[in-house]
């Protein structure tokens, strides 16, 4: 995973516990920073199944 969230590639269907990506998260999804990491924690590093994750929740 690219260490400055300014370059985008091949890793960009991916996500982390990096903050940028969380914060990312809890503004696309519209979640609490703590849902979004336990999404992270139990849907894996798959972007797509994130979103998935929390659209099901």
């Amino acid at each position: 995973m690219a260490d400055d969230p300014k370059k985008k590639g091949r890793d960009r269907s991916r996500v982390s516990n990096q903050e940028h990506e969380v914060a990312y998260i809890v503004k696309t999804a519209k979640v609490t920073r703590q849902k979004a990491l336990q999404a992270i924690r139990e849907a894996g590093p798959s972007r797509e199944k994130v979103m998935d994750y929390l659209a099901k929740k």
